[in-house]
């Protein structure tokens, strides 16, 4: 199917219309956000990407989960930090040597791993 052409830009610069992009998206079980900025970086966070993608592949689970990283997901003093959704929980810390558990615990089981998941604190209330 040809890729269809949007409206370009008019004099003010806004799009006049835009299509939709024929590309899909694959679904995935899982979906891992590592942080790659600076304090992460240098606490080793690709190291600990590497770990976690070399794990997934050796569960042969590295179609079912997809590892992004991320421009800063905040906390750096804590990192290197990563997110795993579903259901939204945060690593803080991370060592390469977390990686397995992270992948068999949490990826494969479904059951976040305890003792490295991050605790949440309330909300501040709005006035």
């Amino acid at each position: 199917m040809p890729k269809k052409k949007g409206k370009k830009a008019g004099r003010n610069g806004a799009l006049a219309a835009m299509t939709r992009p024929d590309a899909k998206v694959r679904d995935y079980d899982a979906h891992v956000l590592v942080c790659k900025g600076g304090d992460c970086k240098k606490r080793g966070s690709k190291e600990v990407q590497k770990a976690l993608k070399n794990e997934l592949r050796t569960a042969g689970m590295n179609r079912d989960v997809r590892i992004d990283s991320v421009e800063c997901l905040g906390l750096c003093k804590h990192g290197p930090n990563a997110i795993v959704y579903p259901p939204g929980t945060w690593y803080l810390g991370l060592i390469e040597s977390d990686a397995p558990e992270i992948v068999d615990g949490h990826l494969k089981n479904g059951e976040p791993v305890e003792h490295l998941a991050a605790e949440f604190r309330p909300r501040k209330k709005r006035r």
